[in-house]
């Protein structure tokens, strides 16, 4: 029987916490597939994102929609459908008006990368667990380039160097977990983030990224049959 996640991540900077996000993780009745939703604040940006995700047995997008709020005003508000071979988006953002793209891909699209941390921790089920230390190359789509996920807001390439590091016992929190560990570089000029994700969905548990010296920690978790 499929198990049904829900809980709450917090962004802690050197003066305590910055931002939350919290997330519900539903299969799809039948199986084959699962719904990923997040809500995330970040205070000190004034930023709001509401994202959800539509994700095959394999973990890969059938579509996505993410709208972003900075200080007050929607930024942008889009939708991402996934086909063989294409990605389109329809939306509207406060920087290009009424906006949609047609972006070709080869095959299926592995990642969709709308920003919030559980999506993030995607890219470990694409990664897998072989070659420890070994970066690979992963192709998707992204709606922004910025570190805080505000800019752009469109259908952009994205290209995320991710490492499978190893197993380990991690405890935030929420408890206590097996995890795995993983290094994930989204520009060639910025450090890589430490990922730890749990199970075989890749349920976010902790990440820690020294360019913004803040850490993002399950901090809440409740998962039902």
């Amino acid at each position: 029987m499929s198990e049904f996640h829900a809980g709450r991540i917090s962004y802690l900077g050197p003066r305590g916490e910055t931002g939350r996000e919290w997330f519900e993780m539903v299969p799809f009745v039948g199986g084959g597939g699962r719904t990923l939703r997040a809500f995330c604040e970040m205070d000190e940006v004034g930023i709001s994102r509401d994202v959800t995700l539509a994700l095959d047995a394999a973990s890969r997008p059938i579509d996505g929609y993410v709208r972003v709020v900075q200080h007050g005003a929607v930024s942008g508000s889009t939708l991402f459908m996934v086909g063989p071979g294409v990605v389109e988006l329809e939306g509207t953002t406060r920087d290009h008006g009424r906006v949609s793209q047609r972006k070709p891909v080869p095959g299926m699209l592995p990642y969709l990368g709308l920003h919030p941390l559980v999506g993030d921790a995607l890219a470990a089920t694409w990664r897998g667990t072989d070659a420890p230390g070994e970066f690979r190359t992963l192709h998707g789509i992204t709606n922004s380039h910025s570190p805080n996920g505000e800019l752009g807001l469109l259908a952009m390439p994205s290209h995320i160097e991710v490492a499978y590091v190893g197993e380990e016992t991690v405890e935030v929190q929420a408890g206590r977990f097996d995890t795995r560990r993983y290094a994930l570089r989204w520009n060639p000029a910025w450090p890589p983030a430490d990922l730890w994700v749990h199970g075989p969905l890749a349920l976010f548990v902790l990440l820690r990224w020294s360019m913004i010296d803040t850490r993002y920690e399950l901090v809440e978790l409740r998962t039902t049959r």
